[in-house]
């Protein structure tokens, strides 16, 4: 046999005529031990003649070789024997952890084990939830080997980790490790200008520009996390796929998807054989799509697992309520039979007025929490100069200016308080009598790195309890809000007698939010009882998570839920319940769901929440005024992109204009300092003339001066100006 000898050179003495086989164990055996922790290959690969190595095939068409002889024989094997030729991935990316599911020639889709190295281990539902972290130890080291080979580069799994290694280190670190851990890919993706500070262990200190700005010579911690799933995925364990899709939120834009799609393009593609990148009509098989919204996704999956089967006319209308680790989702639309010249398909759906809470997320109201207990605490953390960071949508308070900072500490304090209060949010075993005395112990570090243990805190289970219940309610009130204007401002939408509200993500297990949903359905209920007199129909009927249902019956009218079996069938574990089986739940139904919508199935998806010209996601915000202290809705995300809109009169140089992303904004009675805004300062004022704004993309306005006559003629006053919301 012939291979590359370099790698042998410190293992063979000179004098040796044949190698024995044990010096080829640790480079072959354990070749993606070293890459990703993957469990070591049997030293049967290398002599069974019918299976063989794919490093040893590369060797054999390497130009580099030396020619040693071996004690016994050795196999090598073609990496494209082991192609899945008729197999598809899917996956959903997702804020705390992403999701893998597989589907081979025509039979039921499966999950796929992507978050652990011991694949003997007996299956655990943790294997099935990859946590979205990466840790940096030694980077550049990495990146050297990283760019050295096109595919299966000799990266080591000591200097970049991913996934439960990375997690337990981020709880674990001392103040000085905490840039060393990136736990917040998905949320740096989708803010245009947030840049991050990497740091490895080493002390290599790094600044990455916004996702969309980086460029091909920058390091993509996306691009990378992807390799590593692209490990999991292709191995001599499992084989090689060629076919992905890949999930995406609902309201993010194009750009964002594209860079998306790009970076795990180059990552799982850098987890294949050399052999097969090499080979163009192979490659010509490879591809990763964008997949249906995640939101749409789970309701293809949602629907059809729960066993709704339309009539030929008959329609069947949903909403689909979201709740994840970063944001809350939602979605509405209908699910109706094929029609005839829609032969090719069983099933249609239509989805449209996505909408969602940004900052309604598990990993958010753990964030809030936190910040609540600090600030409750403020006298504690003033006098053993502990610091936090100020989390999306909290407030300054008064004499908050040395206790906010975005230190290192600052950062490694919320993580921590945030792990303590967890307990309480997920409702683990014993967290009642943990949380009764109303008093916490928890590790802080102060302003000098310096770690104190078991820093003892206030904080009664009520207190959280109503911290939790006041902001979920607020995302309950804003997905009927998003409800309304989806179908009763659709022309294309009508004879509505049922919404089916699914819930979706981890998070939806939380018997808060259900309670929530209960008291907000059978109030709107009541009205639309009252409005169409003599009605005793049920509008709303709400579904669980999959996989957390009764097993009696797949879902039940919200009046008629026994509270006392959904307590039993929790077994006071939630809201994060993963049942371990074949079957979606509530976390994998995403990747499920893009399986049963992939092109070429039998399930069309009609997406109505981007413009049909580009592609482009509709706009983002609702856009405003402030009136006697209320929020005033002047463009939706409904409004057509470049249709100006009359705002305020050019007579004076300053103005503001106010933007949020909360559907309740439409009522008119939106509290104005719950909307963000941008002071604009224009550069000359016309006292006859106006100021005229539209929408240009997701994120971007335009306004411009103009008298009222001329505004569609382009007759303007001034030249166009810009302003990204971000």
């Amino acid at each position: 046999v012939s291979f590359n000898y370099k790698e042998l050179q410190k293992k063979i003495t000179s004098n040796e005529e044949k190698i024995n086989l044990g010096v080829l164990n640790e480079q072959f055996l354990l070749s993606d031990t070293k890459r990703a922790n993957l469990e070591a290959y049997d030293e049967k690969i290398l002599t069974d003649p019918n299976r063989g190595h794919w490093d040893l095939w590369q060797q054999t068409a390497s130009k580099e070789k030396t020619l040693i002889s071996l004690q016994e024989k050795i196999t090598a094997r073609n990496p494209k024997i082991d192609i899945k030729e008729n197999a598809l991935i899917a996956i959903d990316f997702g804020t705390k952890s992403t999701v893998v599911v597989e589907q081979e020639n025509s039979e039921t889709p499966l999950p796929k084990r992507i978050g652990i190295g011991k694949l003997s281990k007996a299956v655990e539902a943790s294997h099935y939830e990859n946590p979205t972290v990466i840790e940096f130890i030694n980077l550049e080291s990495f990146m050297q080997k990283y760019k050295a080979k096109a595919g299966r580069p000799e990266t080591l799994w000591e200097e970049v980790t991913v996934s439960h290694t990375a997690a337990d280190n981020l709880l674990n670190s001392s103040s000085e490790n905490y840039y060393t851990i990136f736990s917040e890919l998905k949320q740096w993706a989708s803010e245009k200008d947030k840049k991050i500070r990497l740091k490895d262990k080493n002390g290599q200190d790094v600044i990455l520009p916004a996702f969309l700005d980086l460029t091909d010579d920058d390091i993509n911690p996306i691009e990378l996390y992807a390799y590593y799933i692209g490990l999991y995925i292709n191995n001599m364990h499992s084989g090689i796929y060629m076919d992905y899709i890949l999930s995406y939120p609902v309201t993010y834009e194009k750009s964002i998807r594209e860079k998306l799609q790009k970076s795990f393009e180059k990552g799982i593609k850098k987890s294949l054989p050399i052999t097969i990148l090499e080979d163009p009509e192979v490659m010509k098989n490879f591809r990763i799509i964008s997949g249906t919204s995640e939101p749409a996704a789970y309701a293809v999956c949602a629907l059809t697992e729960k066993g709704f089967v339309p009539k030929d006319d008959e329609k069947v209308f949903y909403g689909i309520f979201d709740f994840g680790g970063g944001t809350t989702d939602f979605d509405f639309g209908l699910w109706r039979a094929a029609s005839v010249k829609e032969r090719r398909f069983d099933y249609i759906i239509e989805h449209f007025g996505a909408n969602g809470d940004r900052y309604l997320g598990g990993e958010n109201l753990l964030q809030l929490l936190a910040f609540e207990v600090f600030k409750k605490n403020q006298e504690v953390m003033r006098s053993q100069k502990f610091t936090f960071t100020l989390p999306p949508e909290c407030r300054k308070f008064l004499g908050s200016e040395m206790l906010l900072t975005i230190s290192q500490e600052s950062h490694l304090n919320m993580k921590q308080l945030m792990e303590k209060l967890r307990p309480f949010w997920e409702r683990h075993e014993g967290y009642e009598k943990e949380f009764a005395k109303g008093i916490i112990k928890v590790d802080l570090f102060d302003i000098k790195g310096n770690k104190k243990t078991g820093v003892e805190l206030s904080a009664t289970s009520d207190f959280l309890e109503n911290i939790l219940k006041k902001r979920i309610e607020k995302g309950v009130r804003n997905f009927f809000e998003a409800l309304r204007i989806a179908f009763v401002g659709n022309n294309e939408v009508k004879d509505i007698d049922k919404v089916n509200i699914f819930l979706a993500g981890n998070s939806s297990k939380s018997k808060i939010l259900r309670d929530i949903f209960d008291a907000f359905i059978k109030k709107e209920t009541d009205k639309i009882k009252k409005e169409f007199k003599g009605s005793e129909k049920d509008f709303f009927e709400i579904h669980l998570p999959l996989g957390f249902e009764d097993k009696e019956e797949s879902s039940l009218p919200a009046e008629k839920k026994n509270d006392e079996a959904i307590k039993k069938q929790a077994d006071n574990n939630e809201p994060n319940i993963i049942e371990i089986n074949s079957k979606p739940n509530g976390k994998t139904g995403v990747a499920f769901g893009l399986i049963k919508s992939r092109k070429g199935g039998k399930i069309k998806v009609i997406n109505h929440n981007s413009t049909k010209e580009t592609g482009e996601s509709k706009f983002k915000y609702f856009i405003g005024y402030e009136k006697r202290n209320k929020f005033i809705t002047l463009i939706d995300r409904e409004t057509e992109y470049l249709k100006w809109h009359w705002f305020i009169d050019a007579s004076e140089e300053d103005f503001e204009i106010y933007f949020t992303h909360l559907p309740e904004a439409t009522l008119n009675t939106l509290e104005i300092d719950k909307a963000k805004k941008k002071r604009v300062r224009l550069e000359k004022t016309y006292p006859t003339a106006q100021v005229f704004i539209r929408t240009k993309s997701p994120t971007v306005l335009e306004y411009v001066i103009a008298e009222e006559d001329d505004v569609e003629k382009q007759k303007y006053l001034s030249e166009l100006f810009t302003i990204d919301l971000g």
